[in-house]
This record gives C-alpha cells, structure tokens and sequence, in this order.
C-alpha cells in the first residue's frame, strides 16, 4: 500500500515514498516477485492458485504525483498497479487536508493556542512551543514534539467531522494562520482528465475510496451508503467501465462497512494490515475478499523494501 512517490520537507504520516526509492522497490519486485494487477491477484485468490511470489501495488487517495512520479516509473519497469480514489477530491485545486493541516501546524508561523468550535463544542487546543521553534524546527531540524502532538489531536477530531464541517474548520484554521495562496499543487489529488490519462494504457487501473474519506464504521447507515455508492459510480462514469475494487480510509472496516462495500457491487476490498482478521500473506486461505489485507510501504531504500517483504510473508 502506497500512497505519495514525492520528496516533502515534512511528512508527519509517512505517506510519501521518494522516487528514487520508490525506483528501487520496483527493482526488487521485478527480481524477487510476481507483479498482477490487483483484480487478477484477487482472481487467483480466490481459485487458490495464488502463487506465493504473486504481490500487488495499490495507491490510496489519488494524488497527482501518482501520475507525474509514479506513472512513469511503473511503466518503465512494467509493474501494474491499482489507484484508489477519494473521489470527491478529484478537480480540486488544494492540497489534501491532512497535508494542508500538517503544514500549518508544522511548517507555519502560529498562536500558541487555538480555540475551535468541532462538533459544536468549543475546543482548546494549545502549543507549549512558541512559533518560531517551529519554523527552526527544534534541536535536530524535527517538529516539536509538542506541535506533533498538537497535529494529531486536531487530525483525529477533524477528520470525524462531515465535508462541511471538516471544510469551515479548515476555512477558519486557515485565517488562524494567516494563510493566503500558499498552497501546495503537487500535493492535490488529480483532476479527472489526469485520472483518464493515468489509466489510458491500461497498466494502471482505479477502484474507489469513497467520496470524501470518512471513518466508515463511525458514520450512520445512510451516510455510509452513500460514500461508498457514490464513489463507485463516480469512478465508472470516469472510466465509463465497472470497476471492482475498494479501499476503506484509514484501512478501518467493521461489519456494517464490509457488508455495504459487498453489498453495493464491488468484488473485493483492501483494508490495511493492522485492520484485517488475520496477520498473514494474502495466500492464507482465510483472507476475505473484503478485507484484504495490505502493508504500507514507508521511505526506505531497497534492501529494507526487501526485508518488509520477507517479513509480510510469514506473517511477522
């Protein structure tokens, strides 16, 4: 599971794989591994005849750097792979708002505290260290601990919040830090005319990621419903071709959010390896279809690529 083929000054979610080294897993996958495309893995899954070597290269979120780095990369190497879209992000001209959040609070000049209305309770959140430790970054060139913690706890309160919501949050953390057109474009998602380039040759193929990446097992059935069905017929109207496959945000499903994904058409989902049932490579015999289970991949040179994948298949 990939996400970013990008260089950032701050990556606080360990999202982004440079592409030099991005370059070197693909490397370790054409000599160590069987590349399939997602659907065709899935396929031999399921008629047990998956081989051990087999592997499959998944992106979530549908950043536009999956088709200025990472397109071309795959290509050279003739390494398929599937991109999941959040599809309501798609045409927008701003960064994610993770990553927007992430540069305001790690990057930008700011208050010490910060009062929020989330949820329709008022909200204080503070810094214990001033701006400018930010901006010098510390001792060892790193965000204060205290501005990491800060970051997390408004990303966990935010991103329980519906579009709306989450957006005037956003809108009024953006006049807090004095924020004016200083948004990052290579760290949008990609429009829709980018989407259709991406997958024209056919080595790259998209499945959906719902509308506007929420926590699915904490929205009410509707909502639910309705981020995952609408998502879907996006990315078909898209492509104008079914597509198969899911991935739940934050790899978090339970049962209600399996049985909407199986119940609106999809023929598989991907969860993250710390939400699947089981611990283990995709060959197990118990892994479900809707909840298959994938590793992120972090910044790392090509012999830890290496290892990772050693490890993923005895299930450590």
């Amino acid at each position: 599971m990939y996400h970013r083929v990008a260089d950032e000054p701050i990556d606080p979610w360990n999202i982004c794989v440079s592409p030099a080294h991005f370059e070197e897993h693909l490397r370790v996958i054409r000599r160590t591994r069987h590349a399939l495309p997602l659907t065709e893995f899935v396929e031999r899954h399921v008629m047990g005849i998956l081989s051990p070597e087999a592997v499959a290269l998944t992106f979530d979120d549908g950043y536009v750097d999956n088709l200025s780095a990472g397109k071309p990369r795959l290509t050279a190497a003739d390494v398929p792979a599937t991109i999941f879209l959040a599809t309501g992000y798609l045409d927008r001209p701003s960064e994610f708002w993770w990553d927007e959040l992430a540069r305001f609070i790690l990057l930008e000049p700011g208050p010490r505290t910060v009062n929020l209305v989330v949820s329709g309770e008022r909200k204080r959140f503070e810094f214990t260290a001033a701006s400018q430790e930010c901006r010098r970054g510390g001792r060892d060139g790193a965000p204060s601990a205290s501005r990491r913690a800060m970051l997390i706890a408004l990303w966990e309160a935010i991103r329980r919040l519906g579009d709306e919501e989450r957006e005037t949050t956003m809108a009024e953390l953006r006049s807090i830090f004095s924020v004016h057109g200083s948004r990052v474009d290579r760290g949008r998602a990609m429009t829709r005319e980018e989407v259709q380039r991406l997958v024209a040759d056919g080595l790259i193929t998209i499945g959906a990621h719902t509308v506007t990446h929420p926590v699915l097992p904490e929205l009410r059935n509707d909502a639910r419903n309705r981020e995952i069905i609408e998502s879907k017929r996006a990315c078909e109207i898209l492509i104008e071709a079914p597509v198969a496959g899911f991935s739940y945000p934050y790899g978090e499903l339970d049962a209600q959010s399996r049985a909407a994904v199986k119940a609106a058409g999809f023929g598989f989902a991907c969860a993250a390896w710390a939400n699947s049932a089981r611990r283990g490579p995709t060959t197990a015999a118990t892994s479900d279809v809707f909840a298959l289970p994938r590793v992120q991949v972090r910044d790392c040179d090509g012999d830890a690529f290496e290892r990772t994948l050693r490890l993923t298949a005895t299930g450590l």
